[in-house]
């Protein structure tokens, strides 16, 4: 939605001279709501139920994620089954137990890359959400300026993308889709005008404080 709407007032002249401010609001509730994300995913507090911490855990106890429980959960006890199972486990990066391939764990080496992987490309933008948005502390010292879309983009592909393989690999699941799914047109309301009359509109803004 925050694309669509860059987009409708990129395309139409006076309504970005005219009502910025709305498209500024649209702006901030976006950058706001990805920066909580970021932040929400990579806080490091003690018990905090995030990608972060779980891959710690995974890091501090690797072989709890092994080829034999990875199997159970996979689903009927069919060759077929069996053999797409292992196939699909064995496309992670494994630390290999002779002669007891049921004991084959994810590699602790791998999960590092991960965290580092994430970490590296939304740390500065996760210290700036915990300053700015969390806890609103002052913002000097925090160097704003590689705080780009761009960078707020590919710090959020990396963590939906780390997200993704480690519930793969936990749920035997997958993540197709991200953002809702529309159940309407969502160009067909910027066609329309918002303000059909202004005098009606005038009174409401009059009548809602006697409301409270």
């Amino acid at each position: 939605m925050f694309r669509l709407l860059r987009a409708v007032f990129a395309t139409n002249q006076r309504l970005s001279e005219e009502v910025g401010f709305v498209f500024e609001w649209a702006v901030d509730n976006y950058v706001d709501a990805t920066l909580m994300l970021l932040r929400r995913e990579l806080d490091g507090q003690a018990g905090a139920e995030n990608l972060l911490n779980l891959l710690f855990d995974i890091i501090e106890h690797p072989t709890v994620v092994n080829r034999a429980r990875y199997l159970e959960r996979w689903g009927p006890d069919q060759p077929v089954h069996h053999w797409h199972a292992n196939q699909t486990f064995d496309g992670f990066s494994l630390v290999r137990i002779a002669d007891h391939p049921e004991a084959d764990h994810i590699n602790p080496t791998v999960i590092r890359a991960d965290l580092d992987r994430v970490r590296t490309g939304a740390e500065h933008l996760r210290e700036y959400a915990e300053r700015t948005r969390a806890h609103r502390t002052p913002v000097a010292g925090v160097d704003t300026a590689e705080l780009t879309f761009v960078a707020l983009h590919e710090a959020l592909d990396s963590v939906r993308e780390v997200i993704a393989k480690y519930y793969a690999l936990l749920t035997q699941g997958m993540i197709d889709r991200w953002e809702a799914v529309p159940q309407f047109s969502t160009i067909q309301p910027f066609t329309r005008p918002w303000v059909e009359d202004r005098d009606a509109v005038k009174r409401a803004i009059g009548e809602e404080p006697r409301r409270h």
